[in-house]
């Protein structure tokens, strides 16, 4: 009875004295009725008591992240001859987040779906899914095995670059690349370039949501170096059909739009498919301005670029 009252105003069976709790006393002194109410005491309070980290999910549940732009507003016929290669990464392997390079690459898809690529003709690489080998294996077999004279073809990818410290080749990251050893686990970009100018399609269409200075926003660079070239190579190959579309330029930082949960280039690249852009030019001269204003407001500058050939043909 002592025992009922005291656990009914509130006293802790699981408190220890001397190392023991009141089971471990009720045992040693073989009580077995008291040990009894004990054990169901313990249980109970088990039951009830939630975990801390359980407890600390329902207090700070995760926000949901939603953007304008999230939905496409367009929709085209169908385009069954055009191709896309989507690559998005935020969560690396052993690197520093690129927020929300997955979450940009998912919402790009929609929208190259809106305009009428087939969800078949569509790979998707985002997260533990981008992998050097599988990039390497869609651009230098897929690709070529699949697209038509008479395609074109949409690559965009989100997430890391990294510039080479000795020599000023850029790279892009892949979800399991390390930084020490660019030429071994990233892909160089001028072979990426080089790939895609190779294929045997009317057009190319490239959109990048990355930076290669090594100085932040979505670029990345070897622990302890420091960049030793006043210029990194983002130049694009001569080639009559491919044309680049990329979020920033020279030693500039991509940044991204809290409030949309998505990159700033992005973001106003996709609402310019969404009103209608028919051309890369037509899309760059809509969204230059926008990245650069936002830009600006968080006290930096970004500056996209356009380059290759076929900036004003329709897409």
């Amino acid at each position: 009875e002592k025992i009922e009252l005291l656990l009914s105003r509130g006293a802790d069976p699981s408190v220890r004295i001397h190392g023991r709790t009141a089971l471990d006393w009720a045992i040693k002194q073989n009580q077995p009725a008291a040990a009894q109410i004990l054990r169901q005491a313990e249980a109970k309070r088990s039951t009830n008591v939630e975990s801390p980290v359980l407890a600390a999910a329902k207090q700070s549940p995760k926000p949901v992240l939603s953007s304008d732009i999230d939905l496409p507003t367009h929709r085209g016929a169908e385009r069954p001859n055009d191709f896309a290669l989507v690559i998005g990464i935020e969560d690396y392997q052993s690197l520093p987040k690129a927020d929300y390079g997955a979450r940009d690459a998912a919402t790009v898809r929609k929208h190259f779906e809106a305009l009428g690529v087939p969800a078949r003709n569509i790979i998707s690489l985002e997260g533990s899914q981008a992998t050097g080998s599988k990039l390497k294996s869609y651009l230098q077999q897929w690709l070529p095995r699949n697209v038509k004279p008479e395609s074109t073809v949409f690559v965009y990818y989100s997430g890391h670059g990294a510039p080479d410290p000795e020599n000023g080749d850029a790279y892009l990251v892949p979800w399991d690349a390390d930084p020490m050893f660019l030429t071994t686990s990233a892909y160089p970009l001028k072979q990426f370039y080089s790939e895609l100018a190779k294929l045997k399609a009317r057009r190319v269409v490239v959109a990048l949501d990355a930076c290669f200075s090594g100085s932040g926003g979505r670029s990345v660079l070897a622990k302890g170096a420091r960049p030793l070239v006043s210029k990194v190579d983002e130049s694009v190959p001569s080639s009559a059909n491919l044309t680049v579309l990329a979020a920033a330029s020279g030693s500039e930082i991509t940044g991204t739009l809290d409030d949309q949960a998505h990159g700033i280039f992005t973001y106003y690249f996709l609402k310019g498919l969404s009103g209608g852009a028919k051309t890369p030019r037509a899309l760059y001269d809509y969204l230059k301005p926008k990245v650069q204003d936002d830009a600006r407001r968080q006290n930096r500058e970004q500056s996209p670029t356009l380059a290759g050939s076929g900036a004003d043909a329709s897409f």
